[in-house]
């Protein structure tokens, strides 16, 4: 005889004990066949969860893996820069683990729905109507979310094209900082201030990546007009081929410095700059100190910087 369904409005309406009886006979009965069942969905949910999650980093750490090995082959090939091997796994291993993060995310959604379908089934509740009014919600959430999809679409292309991961600092027009989470809907940046800015995928038009391949420390010497420019040049050259050889700023160092001629010259004064390739992210650094190495050596080369003009008021 099939099991009745269990209707708990019964149980709650039965004041005779021969009713309270077989309504305890129903629950009994219920709880060891859809009871049963419902419990053996959760589990095999979570545990579909765990094995999603799993083959997902495993697929994801396997591609690195393989990029990796991929990218030694060929940098032995053509004598790649060890930094840039070093730079690119880096980035590899980011954009594997942001993938990763946002697969995850949507397999345990996936796989919850369904679960909760089947549960809804063994309870009593006809599904039939639940997946069409499903159909017909989707269809009008779709029209009226076309900025979120516009949003997760946008989010799908920039995780696949690798256009930001995870650590980078970036420039989205709207924020600038390092980026700590990214999702199909948005993107995380803390600012260098501490501020968390949480930007929409579809609203981002540009984007400026400080983490890829290499950056530019840049430093704008502003010198007195009377100043020996050969002195200044020799000064200059000194300083950046010391830090070059540097065992502190000699990883951040990624190429000769270039050392412009007179950039801007007027009656008071003329400019320099000084160009060095750096590390992702470490220019500021460099900069720094590049800027106290230029001071300390102008004060020894006996070589000045140009003050400001002022410009005399003529008294009425």
């Amino acid at each position: 005889m099939p099991d009745e369904p269990f209707d708990l409005g019964t149980l709650l309406s039965s004041p005779g004990t021969d009713e309270a009886l077989s309504v305890m006979d129903q629950l009994v009965r219920w709880l060891t066949s859809s009871g049963l069942l419902i419990v053996v969905i959760l589990v095999a949910a979570t545990f579909a969860t765990m094995v999603a999650s799993w083959l997902l980093r495993r697929f994801f750490r396997t591609m690195a893996d393989s990029g990796t090995k991929l990218s030694s082959v060929a940098g032995s090939v053509v004598k790649r820069d060890a930094r840039a091997q070093k730079a690119a796994q880096a980035r590899r291993e980011q954009r594997a683990e942001t993938l990763s993060s946002v697969a995850r995310n949507v397999a345990h959604l996936m796989i919850w729905a369904v679960a909760l379908v089947m549960i809804l089934d063994k309870i009593g509740v006809n599904i039939a109507p639940v997946i069409a009014s499903l159909g017909v919600i989707g269809l009008a959430a779709g029209i009226g979310a076309q900025t979120i999809i516009k949003d997760v679409v946008a989010g799908i292309v920039m995780l696949f094209e690798d256009i930001v991961a995870v650590g980078d600092y970036v420039d989205l027009e709207y924020a600038e900082g390092t980026v700590v989470g990214i999702n199909l809907r948005v993107t995380q940046v803390r600012g260098i201030d501490g501020v968390l800015w949480t930007v929409r995928n579809g609203e981002i038009i540009r984007v400026g990546n400080y983490s890829r391949g290499y950056s530019n420390a840049v430093v704008v010497l502003d010198i007195d007009a009377d100043a020996d420019d050969d002195i200044v040049t020799q000064v200059l050259t000194s300083v950046t081929d010391e830090l070059a050889q540097d065992t502190d700023w000699a990883q951040l160092v990624q190429s000769g410095a270039n050392i412009s001629g007179m950039l801007d010259v007027d009656g008071n004064r003329y400019q320099r700059r000084v160009i060095i390739q750096t590390s992702p992210g470490e220019q500021w650094g460099v900069e720094r100190e590049l800027r106290g190495r230029i001071r300390a050596a102008f004060a020894a080369a006996d070589v000045s910087f140009a003050q400001p003009r002022f410009t005399d008021i003529a008294q009425p």
